[in-house]
């Protein structure tokens, strides 16, 4: 028996095009209210670039896994925050002196945070997964708890990327984030953190759970479930992860498949 939905969204839920079938959402949410399943967006983005996606009259009913796991929330309520520690914090400055010439993105409780330096094209390319994006001309001196540090990389790199980093700096976890973006964070905080917070809080088993996703940061969480489901276009590992591999974000295969499942 299904108990709770969780899906990726950049090549998984939206399409190219940051757009996906409000109508199929509609049935989908309808479906969950009738059959008591939980809807959850687990992503490596922003809780408030996630709120914008979905139609206000639906918040209320739905779960959101933001920031790779580390902000757990119902809805606009807050169930869990797990930011970095002091010497997390430490290392993530190491990472950053080294490696800061890279376009990089701080991911905060309040906002995300980038430099002016990166450009406008980077602003830019930001602004589709950060609702809430402060540019500065430094890092140095930001008042707000971080979640994470995100590097990018040339297309198809991140997966390399990532476990070259891991191999320099083992006290943090380094995941492809999507094919141009390594996401760094704190040792075991992934998105399967927080679909177990929620297995925990509404008596749920892995087995009663369903993930979608395409990235290397959606491999925790689709091994955590029961059962899971990448795309057409996931990274390998994910595709490795994956009990199936279905059609397309751009052909809306994940909504198609969430609807035989609920159907």
């Amino acid at each position: 028996m299904i108990k709770l939905l969780a899906t990726d969204m950049d090549g998984t839920w939206l399409t190219s095009k940051k757009t996906y079938d409000h109508a199929k959402f509609a049935r989908i949410m309808q479906l969950c209210r009738e059959q008591g399943v939980k809807f959850v967006v687990a992503s490596g983005n922003q809780y408030y670039n996630l709120l914008t996606r979905f139609p206000k009259e639906y918040l209320p009913e739905m779960y959101f896994v933001a920031e790779n796991g580390s902000f757990v929330l119902k809805g606009r309520e807050v169930l869990n925050i797990v930011d970095l520690d002091p010497d997390e914090m430490r290392t993530m400055k190491q990472i950053e002196k080294k490696y800061g010439s890279r376009p990089s993105v701080w991911g905060g409780v309040h906002s995300a945070y980038s430099l002016k330096s990166y450009g406008d094209e980077y602003y830019r390319y930001l602004t589709q997964f950060f609702e809430k994006l402060t540019m500065l001309d430094s890092y140095e001196g930001i008042d707000d708890r971080f979640f994470k540090y995100t590097l990018s990389t040339k297309p198809g790199e991140s997966s390399d990327f990532a476990k070259q980093l891991k191999r320099e700096f083992p006290s943090l976890d380094m995941v492809a984030g999507s094919d141009t973006a390594v996401d760094i964070s704190k040792v075991g905080m992934n998105k399967s953190v927080g679909l177990k917070l929620l297995g925990q809080r509404y008596n749920i088993s892995p087995s009663e759970m369903v993930a979608f996703g395409d990235g290397g940061n959606d491999v925790a969480m689709m091994e955590y479930a029961g059962t899971s489901y990448a795309t057409a276009s996931a990274l390998p590992e994910a595709k490795r992860a994956a009990t199936a591999i279905i059609g397309s974000s751009e052909d809306s295969a994940v909504q198609d498949k969430m609807l035989e499942l609920l159907s």
